[in-house]
């Protein structure tokens, strides 16, 4: 069922505007690590630690700054299985992760491909996600394109009622944030020995503002 708004225009008229602003992504955010399998925790780790460390020194070569890489996640875990004899068997996984920002974005598939081939085996891809690492012009861009959408629906209201816009009196703001626009990022067939295609496509900021104005007359 649809419905109808409508409001009082005796003392002004209230509108809402939609804007929105995009840029390139200059940063990828990657989370990347080992996982490792051993009889016991220190095996594990161990294991999971080397080939973190691995990475992470291809990822130095690669020209990441240290203080673009830190660790995201530590954790462990005992998984316990049956033999054919009926006997059990407990193993303990231990997984590490690094989040890296690597803000050259388009050598970001090669110095992935090359962490994770430096890591081996043990080497894992949790997520690679787009960013803009400044986005306060965008948000400032999309609240001014939301406010004049909504000045234009003011004014043409005001003509359609036979008044003249007068100032305004309230503003208020809705949602609004980054709106990711889809892309393609995806490892080839062949594995982690190929460069991973990536397209950062643009990185949207959406506005929202309801203005209240008065009448002039």
């Amino acid at each position: 069922m649809t419905q109808t708004q409508t409001q009082d225009l005796s003392a002004g008229v209230t509108t809402t505007g939609q804007g929105a602003a995009t840029a390139v992504p200059d940063v990828v955010v990657v989370e990347l690590g080992a996982e490792a399998s051993g009889d016991d925790v220190q095996v594990a780790l161990d294991s999971a630690n080397e080939g973190v460390r691995a990475a992470r020194e291809a990822l130095l070569a690669g020209g990441v700054a240290d203080e673009d890489l830190r660790t995201a996640q530590t954790s462990t875990w005992t998984q316990q299985s049956q033999q054919p004899d009926g006997a059990t068997s407990l193993s303990v996984t231990a997984r590490l992760t690094l989040r890296v920002t690597v803000r050259d974005v388009a050598a970001s598939g090669e110095l992935v491909r090359a962490a994770l081939g430096a890591a081996g085996p043990v080497a894992r891809l949790d997520s690679m996600r787009f960013a803009v690492s400044a986005p306060g012009p965008l948000a400032v861009a999309a609240r001014e394109e939301a406010f004049a959408d909504a000045r234009t629906k003011a004014e043409q209201y005001a003509a359609l009622a036979g008044r003249r816009l007068g100032a305004v009196v309230e503003v208020s703001e809705q949602g609004g944030g980054f709106a990711p626009v889809p892309r393609m990022m995806s490892a080839k067939a062949a594995g982690v020995h190929d460069a991973l295609a990536v397209d950062p496509g643009r990185e949207q900021v959406d506005a929202s503002v309801t203005v209240r104005w008065a009448w002039a007359d």
